[in-house]
Formats: C-alpha cells, structure tokens, sequence
C-alpha cells in the first residue's frame, strides 16, 4: 500500500505570523469585522450541536491526490460540557468530557482511556493538546476572538458574493495567508455561524485542500447521560499516554 504523507495542517485556521501591511494587499474591514462578529456570537452560545461533513485530500508518495470523506458530531454545553465524534472509514472516536474527566473511546474497541479534566471547555482543548498531542476537531470554533484575525497573518480578506447553502443564505468570504488560502461562507442575519469553510495549501505543489460543512443545532437535545461515558460491556480501561505538542513546555527537556 502507498504510504501518505499529511496534507492539511489543521481543521479550520492555521495561525502563521502577523498581518502584512506592505504590498498588493486588499483587505477590507468589513470582511475583518465579519470574522470577529461570527466570534462573538459563537462566544455567546451557551449550548449547541453541530453536524460537520467533511473531505480532506491526503497526498500519496507518488505525488496522486486522494479524498477521504468523514463526519463530526459536536455537542456542547458551556463552560463545562462536550461531547466529539469523528466517523472515518467505519471507525468512531469520540471524546467525552463531563467537568471532572474526559473520556476517549475508539469504536469498535475493547479498550478506553480516561483522565482528569479542568474546568472548562477552553482548558480542556489546551490540555489535550500540549499534554496528549490531540488536535480536538473543530476547536477553533470556541477560540475565534477579536485578536484572532491579526494571529492569523492575513494577507487579504474580501467578500465575494453571497449564495444559498441548504436553504440559508450565506456571504462568501475569501481569504489568505502567507501559505494557505481559505474560503468561509458566513449565514447572513442575526446568526453569522459558519456554514461552509475551505482550506487550501498553497506550500506544496498538489495544493491539497480541506472542505467542512457545518449544519447547527442551536437548541439541542441535551440530557443528563449526553456527556458521560458508558463502558460498554467487557471494554477495559488503559492508560492515556503523554504526548506533548513540541511547542509545549511540557515537551521541553
């Protein structure tokens, strides 16, 4: 079988220096300011789910570009509660985090892990990735903040147009940074949640790119076991093993 080599950096933004002010540079505040109100509404939601479908392109060794297809299921209860599930080629991983411990299960598994969790949903995702090496999809969604378009370096922000996306309509926003362009479409109204995001790198030649479609629950069906792990019969717990992001300190010697 062809080994892979990874496409894609991320899920949604991948923050790559500081805003250029120099050169053939267009970017408009209102596409800035659109960014930064999709933000402080997500920030305002105190639950919601979300149903993610995705295609990520991944580069064989031969240079041939393939598509992998999977699907994210999201519910959350802020500041305290969440629950993650990603279904790639028939296998099911979901992350289950209560306020007190985050559970991890592979399905179909006979093997769990568990651990303890700090007290908010922020916390826990900055956890999991400088002590365990996790990239939670979809993360960025409960990190977009006013300063968050100025982390990302962006080099050019602009409206397109708008179109309709399963029946909403949406502003298409294009936007790119020194090496990755992406597109965000942004329901139009009173609710700027995202409804389609696409990356693309720009880095290495076959351009891979990362598409996500959001469909939103903002008054989901939410109860009292939504959160908690339950063991299924014979599954035994094992050990979660560190593994720092080399950008933790956790991973300094």
């Amino acid at each position: 079988m062809l080994a892979l080599r990874p496409a894609l950096l991320g899920l949604l933004l991948v923050f790559t220096g500081q805003v250029h002010a120099a050169g053939n540079i267009a970017i408009e505040p209102a596409a800035v300011q659109a960014l930064e109100r999709m933000g402080s509404y997500l920030r305002s939601l105190r639950q919601f789910g979300i149903e993610a479908s995705s295609l990520t392109d991944q580069v064989l060794e031969n240079g041939q570009t393939v598509e992998f297809r999977h699907t994210t299921q999201l519910l959350a209860q802020q500041p305290d509660k969440l629950m993650v599930s990603v279904d790639n080629q028939g296998v099911r991983r979901t992350l289950y985090y209560n306020g007190k411990r985050f559970t991890l299960y592979q399905s179909p598994s006979a093997y769990y892990a568990s651990a303890p969790a700090p007290a908010s949903i922020n916390a826990l995702i900055d956890l999991l990735n400088t002590r365990y090496g996790i990239e939670l999809p979809l993360a960025d969604l409960f990190r977009w903040n006013a300063n968050t378009s100025e982390q990302a370096g962006l080099r050019s922000a602009v409206l397109i147009g708008s179109d309709t996306l399963e029946g909403q309509r949406c502003d298409h926003y294009a936007l790119r940074q020194d090496d990755i362009d992406w597109q965000l479409w942004l329901r139009q109204g009173e609710q700027p949640l995202p409804c389609r995001l696409i990356i693309s790198r720009r880095d290495i030649p076959e351009h891979p790119r990362h598409s996500v479609d959001f469909t939103w629950q903002l008054k989901p069906a939410i109860s009292a076991s939504s959160f908690e792990f339950e063991p299924p019969q014979g599954a035994q717990e094992v050990p979660l093993q560190w593994a720092p992001s080399k950008y933790s300190p956790e991973a300094q010697p």
